[in-house]
């Protein structure tokens, strides 16, 4: 299993040119930035980082339908949460701005440790200007075959 998970990092590391690949804009950098560091805290089930992120009333449809609140998102964090993380590897990430608001959309293969393999999703994720701050206001994810 750790080398299935190994090999679907390096795929996607390699493939990692097109992720590196930034919007000319600072502000669509910036956005990627914020991506890049959510995904981090996600992996780390850095609770205090998320909650800095994420807005207060965020949305966050995961690929297997639940929808949950910023509370509930939190709680599941951790080496115990449903939601532990074994790895997170996002990839094809792409920035649209309109304004105060800035939609990525992107890959992500997921490792759960509840789970036994990793799976890979489509997401959309919405940030939104708030008193001159980024915060993730959505999220919907779609789980590929």
């Amino acid at each position: 299993m750790r080398r299935v998970v190994m090999a679907l990092t390096l795929a996607l590391t390699a493939a990692g040119a097109a992720l590196a690949q930034a919007p000319a804009d600072s502000v669509g950098r910036r956005i990627l930035e914020l991506d890049r560091l959510r995904f981090a805290a996600d992996r780390r089930a850095d609770a205090a980082a998320l909650d800095s992120l994420l807005a207060d009333d965020v949305t966050y449809v995961r690929s297997s339908g639940a929808v949950d609140g910023k509370a509930e998102y939190l709680r599941a964090l951790g080496a115990t949460g449903q939601y532990a993380l074994d790895s997170l590897v996002p990839a094809d990430l792409s920035v649209r701005v309109f304004g105060e608001a800035a939609v990525v959309t992107g890959r992500l293969i997921v490792k759960l440790r509840a789970q036994p393999a990793p799976y890979a999703i489509r997401f959309t994720d919405v940030w939104a200007r708030r008193r001159g701050r980024w915060q993730l206001v959505a999220f919907q994810a779609t789980r590929l075959p």
